[in-house]
């Protein structure tokens, strides 16, 4: 088995609660903030650093456009 990268996006869904989670590498523990309603960045305290993203109502998020559905600029929350 190949051993896991840091930088790997790992995702998982609950279909019951209706909540994805993705995490970059590992998922380790942080402080969740949450960047809009519903959607959570986790980072790591004492870096500062993005661990991964949290989102609820996911999948009704989806019956509307993808701009509303993940409101994230990626580009921002990641630099």
């Amino acid at each position: 088995m190949a051993k896991s990268k840091d930088n790997e996006l790992r995702i998982s869904y609950d279909k019951f609660a209706d909540v994805l989670y993705m995490s970059f590498g590992k998922p380790r523990v942080g402080v969740d903030e949450e960047i809009e309603d519903g959607v959570y960045l986790r980072v790591d305290e004492r870096t500062n650093k993005p661990l991964g993203f949290t989102i609820i109502d996911f999948e009704k998020r989806f019956s509307t456009s993808i701009e509303k559905a993940i409101p994230i600029n990626l580009s921002e929350v990641l630099s």
